[in-house]
């Protein structure tokens, strides 16, 4: 499921953590979703050339961001691109610009940059096409699972630091319902899954065998990078 980077117009090469491995040509109904979040330090870290990551919002230094909501099957892989819907950019003042930029950030890009909105036009695309949901009620969804269950306060304080792996399993509901992925020792995302009713993400699931196999964070401590 959760395989490797790949290049998407716009965006360049790494700035998604997408399934490309997984996906399936069926396009059944999905049975959950992942929630993907994002340690934006550590995927600025050594990336000067992504102008976003050279002035980084407050929010982003202490607090994880969005990568994505992405319908999943529960026996492995996902759906894609079911529609051909194209994205719509006035839902960027509708919901709010600086708070899509504060919590959904693009940092290969300055914000103003022709190309800053590429990224919310590819998870929209490839994966909010799938949900069922309009894209404001998929945006919205997704903002509202930050909140939800957002940045442990244990991650927070340990900026610049180090943090046990399992203590952020427990935090994000044990290992059973997540899966921290690391670059080296190095957190760099964390997913988590929900059941949904009609598209709508309602509770926190375990997440499936496939989800929880790509776990990649195997010390027992965690790395958390600071902007430097």
């Amino acid at each position: 499921m959760i395989a490797e980077k790949t290049l998407y117009v716009l965006v360049g090469m790494m700035m998604m953590t997408v399934w490309g491995n997984d996906a399936v040509d069926k396009q059944a109904p999905m049975d959950l979703y992942v929630f993907a979040y994002e340690w934006t330090p550590q995927y600025c870290y050594g990336q000067k050339e992504y102008k976003g990551c050279n002035s980084p919002n407050d929010y982003w230094e202490t607090h994880l961001t969005i990568h994505g909501l992405w319908p999943e099957y529960s026996t492995g892989g996902y759906p894609q691109t079911c529609t051909t819907e194209k994205f719509d950019p006035s839902i960027i003042d509708k919901i709010g610009r600086d708070t899509l930029v504060t919590y959904w950030p693009n940092v290969h890009c300055e914000v103003g940059d022709a190309d800053y909105n590429s990224f919310w036009e590819h998870e929209w695309s490839k994966h909010g096409t799938c949900s069922g949901l309009s894209q404001i009620q998929y945006f919205n969804q997704s903002l509202s699972l930050l909140q939800k269950l957002g940045t442990p306060i244990d991650l927070s304080k340990a900026v610049g630091g180090t943090l046990s792996a399992d203590q952020l399993r427990k935090d994000f509901g044990g290992a059973s319902k997540c899966s921290l992925k690391c670059i080296g020792n190095c957190l760099s995302e964390v997913y988590t899954c929900w059941e949904e009713s009609n598209g709508v993400p309602t509770n926190q699931v375990d997440c499936p065998p496939d989800v929880v196999s790509h776990d990649s964070c195997s010390t027992s401590t965690l790395t958390i990078r600071e902007f430097y």
